[in-house]
């Protein structure tokens, strides 16, 4: 038994596991935050990253016919501001099932963490009645 086995590897899921979680945690509390409808000027940059825009913009924007293609571009957008330390963010949405009223799509990404680069997936479905979100994640080394 090498000392890397006993206890170092044990040491990195750990931290890995609760950045991830931290991620996760965050990206829950985005999709269920409304962001604030007040106009700003587009030339002050910093609001739009600011405690302003955290959320989503216009909840109906979600339930109306929006293209998917320009829907999971605004939601990498808003994960892409809002979650700094996922690289390489890409959308993807699934199918909605009958009866359901609920966004499900997932977030590929990769984390940056001491102990090098993770890529995530998380599994990600937002309810359009009271935006409770649910996110796993799924993590490929």
């Amino acid at each position: 038994m090498s000392f890397y086995n006993t206890f170092l590897s044990e040491a990195k899921s750990s931290q890995d596991s609760r950045i991830i979680d931290d991620i996760r945690y965050n990206l829950t509390k985005l999709f269920e935050s409304e962001a604030s409808l007040i106009e700003f000027d587009n030339r002050l940059i910093e609001i739009s990253r600011s405690n302003y825009r955290f959320g989503i913009e216009d909840s109906q924007i979600l339930s109306s016919s929006l293209e998917p293609t320009q829907l999971a571009v605004r939601i990498s957008n808003l994960v892409s501001t809002f979650e700094p330390r996922l690289n390489n963010v890409t959308v993807e949405l699934t199918d909605r099932k009958p009866g359901e009223n609920a966004i499900a799509f997932n977030i590929l990404a990769t984390v940056i963490t001491e102990f090098g680069e993770n890529e995530l997936v998380f599994e990600s479905k937002i309810a359009l009645n009271n935006l409770a979100t649910t996110i796993e994640e799924d993590s490929y080394d």
